[in-house]
């Protein structure tokens, strides 16, 4: 018997268990995770971005807080006097935008952030070229530049959760969620793949691109798919300023990463599904020739590793869907759709989640817009200026 059982121990997962267990007042929080090194899941196969440059209020809120508990995280995560190795690199991100629809939404977008008190930059193409010297910008229109956007690594983020979480008393089960038991209007236990049945008052599922899976479980159904993303790391012979997180008008985005850099493609058009075969030649024919256009200096670059990974993608509006099973199990829980944005909301996520599960409501950023209710309603909550 568990208080509350969490179904995915990634960062959402973990974060939401390390939320819970800092109140002091979560009674007995259970994680359930089948993959406890993370080879799958989709945070540490991600980027690792950071940004406040969102054009939804919700977004960028969640992301501040994001951005505060990731550069004191080493602190915040401190177990009997060890804090874990964690940097905050502090690179900026850099959207670029080309013709007068995206120009205007990244206006629009630029002006919800500065409204907000975000410190963005909206360049023109001669700012850009000058701050930016190593970039190709003949074809670009304009830009936001958010100089204190950046990157982490984002395995030792869910470590770092998970590792606090654990000293706070939460308890990580080894196992699958194979089924969930429901009677009289609740959902009551779950059913692991090892038989072992435990039953809990309230069920949390943040299981990312397996979540519509858990979903189907209750007869739940979410506009959510995995979608695969293939991500490369490179090496280039010369030198370049430092780079910001960049995402260019042909879809990829790339930054900086040791030695080298790497390069990923949120592509809408292939099927939904998981898929962990890295695609060599989606390489040659989608992603140099923008690199090599973008930076000159990327032309002779030498592709050294590639993998994949998934987003939880919500087809929807590409916004995230969060908290209880309206219209459905009153003790039914839920946070997904992410869209490649999961591990910047993470820590809001958590402290969310916590909010809603202890008080029944939000106390600090109000997420009620991100409720189950838009997909009932049919109604999506669209970003302006941004997408996957």
């Amino acid at each position: 018997m568990a208080d509350i059982i969490i179904i995915g121990g990634s960062i959402m997962g973990s974060s939401i268990a390390y939320h819970l267990g800092m109140t002091g007042r979560a009674g007995d929080v259970c994680v359930i995770e089948p993959d406890p090194a993370y080879e799958w899941a989709a945070a540490p196969r991600s980027s690792g971005g950071v940004r406040l440059m969102h054009g939804l209020v919700e977004n960028i809120e969640m992301s501040r807080y994001g951005r505060e508990v990731y550069k004191n995280f080493a602190k915040l995560m401190d177990v009997d006097g060890l804090p874990g190795s964690f940097d905050f690199l502090e690179h900026g991100y850099l959207y670029l935008v080309a013709g007068p629809d995206d120009v205007a939404a990244a206006e629009e977008s630029w002006k919800i952030q500065t409204g907000l008190g975000v410190p963005n930059d909206l360049l023109d193409r001669d700012e850009l070229g000058a701050r930016f010297p190593s970039l190709h910008v003949g074809d670009v229109d304009a830009a936001i530049h958010g100089p204190q956007d950046g990157f982490i690594d984002p395995h030792a983020a869910v470590t770092g959760f998970r590792r606090k979480a654990t000293s706070l008393g939460v308890t990580y089960i080894k196992d699958k969620v194979v089924d969930i038991q429901v009677s009289g209007g609740l959902a009551r236990a779950v059913v692991l793949g090892s038989g072992e049945i435990i039953s809990s008052d309230i069920i949390v599922n943040v299981a990312g691109a397996w979540g519509p899976e858990i979903c189907a479980m209750v007869g739940m159904e979410v506009p959510v798919q995995p979608l695969s993303r293939n991500t490369f790391y490179f090496e280039i012979q010369g030198e370049v300023e430092t780079m910001p997180l960049t995402k260019d008008p042909g879809g990829i985005a790339f930054r900086q990463e040791g030695a080298g850099f790497t390069v990923g493609l949120t592509d809408t058009d292939v099927a939904f599904g998981f898929n962990w075969e890295v695609d060599h030649d989606l390489f040659e024919s989608r992603f140099w020739p923008v690199l090599a256009h973008r930076v000159p200096a990327f032309e002779a670059l030498q592709v050294k590793r590639g993998w994949a990974g998934h987003y939880a993608f919500n087809y929807m509006d590409g916004n995230t869907i969060i908290g209880k099973w309206i219209g459905g199990l009153d003790n039914f829980y839920i946070a997904t759709g992410f869209t490649g944005a999961g591990l910047q909301k993470g820590p809001a996520i958590g402290r969310a989640m916590t909010e809603l599960l202890l008080n029944g409501g939000y106390q600090t950023i109000d997420l009620t817009r991100m409720s189950f209710q838009r997909v009932i309603d049919e109604k999506p909550l669209i970003e302006i200026g941004f997408t996957a």
